[in-house]
């Protein structure tokens, strides 16, 4: 996360106000140096005896995913993780460790002439993609 003080000031110009609860949050968040769910976020606020509610935690990292802050992963089993942005670029890929969840952020995109071909043959204005691929980094390989 590029500052505290940034995310807090992204969520009071989408109309939330900055509660305590929320800068807890956002602090959490900040901490995290992995991809992370809404519900460790909830143990870890509560392990601090922070109470914050559920709805606050969902509520707060949409605004951060859609601030550009947060990027949402889409893990295999169905649940979302989330990751702190690392890079300046909207057009974001990862590699997702299997194992440890270490996420890596890349913002090459050779698919692109692969998509307009399939958007060509299949007759379909492709407006988007996202990639996210799954393996082991190098540390869970050995």
């Amino acid at each position: 996360m590029n500052t505290i003080e940034q995310a807090l000031s992204i969520l009071q110009e989408s109309g939330y106000r900055v509660t305590a609860p929320r800068r807890a949050l956002v602090e959490i968040i900040d901490e995290q140096d992995r991809a992370f769910t809404a519900d460790e976020l909830l143990r870890l606020l509560a392990g601090r005896g922070e109470a914050v509610g559920r709805a606050t935690v969902f509520r707060t990292l949409d605004v951060l995913v859609n601030s550009g802050v947060l990027d949402r992963l889409h893990r295999p089993d169905g649940c979302h993780t989330y990751v702190r942005t690392e890079r300046d670029s909207e057009h974001r890929h990862h590699l997702i460790c299997s194992d440890c969840g270490a996420v890596v952020q890349f913002d090459e995109c050779t698919v692109a002439p692969l998509l307009e071909e399939l958007g060509q043959r299949t007759n379909f204005a492709i407006s988007g993609h996202w990639l996210e691929v799954f393996g082991l980094c190098a540390t869970c390989r050995h």
